[in-house]
């Protein structure tokens, strides 16, 4: 079976990072490595987990470079052929990473990712379609499952799934796949890389697999929402990073429409909420004068 090269991108996430070192290291598998890219926490709390955690590698960048490039980062020093993308929020199941590897012997080339739970153990949706027409809001998502009688919890009792996308937060894939598509582009400093690799992937005839039978627990936003201040950073690359996926996927008239209704949209729900919440006058702020928005 493969050896696994597990790449984690963290930025002061130390409380879950550890929960998360330690859900890898009971797995009890041969073949594997951790490699841990630090998007510079610059904090004390690295000294004290690189002593720790000395037997791991790290990488410590000296300004947050954004996920797509720390984890370009961590694939250059990787030493297997089978890399594991893993967010430093998540906890891993019983052998999850046995069953990840026989599943990669079973679907080779391809993107692979898990089901997950949240905190409250409850499953969640780390996976979709992509951005389209269909797709560019919330409302309009659930709308055109309902039109289509999908039903998202039926979906996650089967044995496994073919979306058009899986998150970022447990995603693997070869590394011969992952150098032909080129890796993550970073021009997605945070959001969307996800749906981008695998757009790519499926254009060059990649499937992407979610495996249903095997669960990680993903405690979602223990780094991206801290405080106001980085929720609104955050909310406002989510939206960045939709119109650089629109610009390189879509073209023509295609594009503009698309771009202008996933726009307006959010314009539409900051400006009915702002008044309600300081979040989304932030995000107006952000949205209207250009995502003027200085990274971590």
């Amino acid at each position: 079976m493969p050896g696994l090269s597990i790449i984690i991108v963290n930025y002061k996430s130390w409380s879950v990072l550890e929960k998360c070192i330690e859900s890898i290291s009971s797995q009890k598998i041969n073949s594997n490595e951790i490699i841990i890219v630090d998007n510079n926490s610059n904090d004390n709390f690295i000294k004290e987990f690189k002593k720790k955690y000395s037997k791991y590698k790290w990488i410590v960048n000296d300004k947050n470079l954004g996920f797509s490039k720390a984890c370009n980062i961590g694939a250059k020093a990787a030493k297997y052929d089978q890399y594991v993308f893993l967010n430093p929020d998540t906890e891993l199941g019983e052998n999850c990473l046995i069953q990840l590897k026989l599943n990669i012997v079973n679907y080779p080339s391809s993107i692979i990712s898990i089901s997950q739970l949240d905190s409250n153990g409850d499953i969640t949706f780390p996976y979709g379609k992509f951005l389209s027409i269909k797709t560019f809001n919330g409302t309009i998502r659930l709308l055109f499952r309902f039109l289509k009688f999908e039903n998202r919890s039926e979906d996650n009792k089967k044995p496994l799934l073919r979306p058009d996308w899986v998150s970022g937060s447990f995603l693997s894939i070869d590394k011969k796949s992952f150098n032909k598509l080129g890796g993550w582009d970073e021009d997605y400093w945070m959001y969307y890389e996800d749906m981008d690799l695998c757009k790519r992937a499926k254009n060059i005839g990649m499937e992407i697999i979610l495996i249903n039978s095997i669960s990680c627990t993903h405690h979602h936003g223990k780094s991206s929402r801290i405080d106001l201040t980085t929720t609104v950073k955050t909310k406002t690359y989510l939206i960045r990073s939709g119109i650089i996926f629109i610009n390189k996927h879509y073209s023509g008239y295609s594009q503009k429409i698309l771009k202008f209704l996933f726009i307006s949209s959010r314009i539409t729900e900051y400006v009915l909420l702002s008044p309600f919440s300081k979040l989304k006058r932030l995000l107006l702020y952000n949205l209207v004068f250009n995502f003027r928005v200085k990274e971590f």
